[in-house]
């Protein structure tokens, strides 16, 4: 979390306070109510500020905290009754309704179904599932577990298609990842440094060149959103 994030935080904070502290003024009724509404609107300013808490705790500590500050401020300046600890407790109450719901509303990973809240979801661009980054996302391989897995291709198997990007099959020669020769597999020559590679390397290795790291210029559209930031893509670029 940055500074800029602290910093709010801290200034809703302080202004709940000061919010609570006027409803104290106004009777243990309003003490109440405004202490059950602080943690909705805790959880409104920072969703237009785009503050996500990964863990549940943070929201309630929060809002609760902020009650309780003002509860206790009230208490040392104004001598109010102890009932007004009330506040704090409903602000936990509301805070804990808020996180309840918000986990059962949240999307679930497709693949270990762990709720996506406040985490870094991607896309795969091979299946199409929204995963989680914790443990179903590959970051090296551009591609969810399960792809991984089970070698789920990206590149279509139209020869039309491998012809106009990497040029006609090579007759010799061996693929420089799995060692299959030209006679057992279709080797696609780099077209900056001629290493062969098969179509099965060259889908894994989603179209780079595992020598000079030169791309496949027709990538698919769901892959290229991945790779154009990566380092070996800027180097292909450089190449072009």
């Amino acid at each position: 979390m940055n500074k800029n994030a602290i910093a709010t935080i801290v200034a809703v904070s302080c202004l709940e306070i000061i919010l609570q502290l006027i409803a104290l003024l106004l009777g243990l009724p309003a003490a109440i109510i405004c202490g059950a509404l602080l943690p909705p609107l805790s959880q409104f300013v920072f969703g237009l500020i785009d503050i996500q808490f990964r863990a549940w705790w943070p929201l309630l500590l929060q809002s609760a905290g902020a009650s309780l500050g003002g509860v206790l401020l009230g208490w040392a300046t104004l001598g109010l009754r102890w009932p007004l600890l009330f506040a704090p407790l409903a602000a936990c109450v509301s805070a804990g309704v808020l996180l309840f719901m918000r986990r059962w509303q949240a999307e679930q990973c497709a693949l270990c179904k762990h709720r996506l809240i406040g985490e870094i979801a991607f896309e795969c661009p091979r299946c199409g599932l929204r995963v989680c980054e914790r443990q179903c996302w590959n970051f090296m391989g551009c591609r969810c577990r399960m792809c991984e897995e089970h070698r789920v291709p990206i590149f279509t198997e139209d020869s039309r298609w491998w012809d106009r990007n990497f040029g006609a099959r090579s007759s010799f020669g061996k693929c420089q990842l799995c060692q299959e020769s030209a006679a057992n597999a279709d080797l696609r020559l780099c077209g900056n440094c001629g290493r062969p590679q098969c179509r099965d390397c060259w889908d894994s290795q989603n179209g780079i060149c595992s020598r000079c790291q030169w791309t496949v210029p027709e990538l698919p559209e769901r892959l290229r959103d991945f790779l154009l930031e990566t380092p070996h893509a800027q180097t292909s670029r450089g190449h072009s």
